[in-house]
């Protein structure tokens, strides 16, 4: 049976070395912090090309200028054409579909929601197909996640056992600020160091995070993946997986992965946080309680 992520789809279109050049150059202006540049060079982009390459970074650009909907509309219109699509992406989409780590040998399918113990658990999937534990190296092979339908996950991929771990928003939201932020200093060295991205301190402090939560989400990729919420990231029905869970029920979940496979998985904690206690939530600002609404509707039963 030949599954979604054996299909290639006939309207993807390779760029040109030029179009190549050009987006690069395009990004670079932005992580130069040469905005009004980069956006006048996507225009012109864009009148001489009608590639997804050059749509995808006017998405990103809708997003950095909040607009929000336009980018949604954006990235549905040209989501069959994107090869390897984003995370942010396909929450963005809210169209049904997620990404998730395929072992066809073992018939398992795994979706990683950062935050949520996916380093320790993709390298789990490394070591249960035969390969060697990656630690916090494993995310440079988010390349290799397969866009699912969650709608057809039954047919797609009969017979495999479909997993994912979930956790509290707000829990989840501390653990990457504290933990990434401030712990690893993610944001500053994603940007070579710099202390401030567009009027952005790439270390704040948690109050001053939250107050522009917003905002971060719309200068950093990275904040939006490691936020987005649980229902765009894997949908609004939790029935269409084998296993779902907290973190506290991991152990259930390998000692599945385990039997499954025959391989004796070790119990890890990749990345594990060094966060503060805090109140769930205190002091949190109601843009950030609105956005997770939907995930308390459809998961507090697993948090």
């Amino acid at each position: 049976m030949e599954t979604s992520d054996q299909i290639k789809a006939p309207n993807r279109v390779k760029a040109t070395d030029r179009e190549k050049a050009l987006a690069a150059k395009i990004l670079q202006h932005y992580r130069d912090q040469k905005y009004e540049q980069a956006n006048a060079l996507l225009a012109q982009a864009l009148e001489a090309s009608e590639h997804p390459r050059f749509k995808r970074i006017q998405a990103r650009f809708d997003l950095f200028e909040g607009r929000e909907a336009e980018a949604a509309t954006t990235i549905k219109n040209i989501l069959p054409q994107i090869w390897n699509a984003g995370s942010w992406e396909l929450a963005l989409a809210d169209n049904g579909c997620s990404r998730a780590w395929v072992l066809h040998d073992q018939k398992i399918l795994y979706f990683p929601l950062r935050k949520c113990a996916s380093t320790s658990l993709l390298n789990m999937m490394k070591i249960l197909a035969g390969e060697e534990n990656r630690g916090e190296h494993i995310h440079q092979e988010d390349h290799k996640r397969v866009v699912v339908d969650l709608n057809k996950m039954a047919t797609d991929y009969q017979g495999y056992f479909s997993c994912t771990v979930v956790r509290d928003p707000i829990e989840r939201l501390m653990s990457f600020f504290h933990g990434n932020i401030v712990g690893r200093e993610h944001l500053m060295r994603e940007y070579d160091g710099l202390t401030e991205f567009y009027g952005l301190p790439t270390k704040p402090s948690l109050d001053y995070f939250l107050d522009n939560f917003v905002r971060y989400r719309q200068v950093f990729i990275s904040v939006r993946d490691h936020t987005e919420p649980l229902v765009t990231s894997i949908g609004k029905r939790p029935e269409v997986f084998d296993w779902i869970g907290s973190l506290s029920k991991i152990p259930g979940l390998v000692a599945q992965l385990s039997a499954r496979s025959g391989v004796d998985l070790p119990l890890m904690q990749e990345m594990a946080s060094t966060e503060k206690p805090v109140s769930q939530q205190a002091g949190i600002p109601e843009a950030i309680r609105l956005l997770y609404v939907a995930d308390y509707k459809a998961y507090g039963a697993f948090l």
